[in-house]
């Protein structure tokens, strides 16, 4: 299990929606982030698995103090499951929107 900053020690749901959203970003933890699909999120990617499966993807974000991206299967999906930790390669195939 991950550990969480000092910062977030105690953090309760309660006291997370009682926060700002200027005071929840500062709080933050993105050590879940995949460092190779920051910036991508809203992106549709292919990537290469450390097993060298290729498949594509929508990158996605999750809420929270500790978000993790996510691999989104396709674009009428409501979500989708964790992103892995690496891949072997990281292509762009289609810009999404931006925010």
């Amino acid at each position: 299990m991950m550990q969480l900053p000092e910062r977030l020690q105690g953090m309760t749901q309660a006291k997370w929606n009682a926060l700002t959203p200027a005071q929840r970003e500062s709080m933050c933890s993105f050590q879940n982030l995949n460092a190779q699909l920051i910036g991508l999120e809203g992106d549709r990617v292919e990537v290469v698995s450390e097993t060298g499966e290729t498949y594509r993807f929508w990158v996605g974000r999750s809420t929270g103090w500790a978000p993790c991206h996510l691999e989104i299967h396709n674009a009428r999906s409501l979500g989708g499951g964790p992103a892995a930790k690496a891949y072997q390669s990281v292509r762009v195939v289609k810009k999404g929107p931006r925010r």
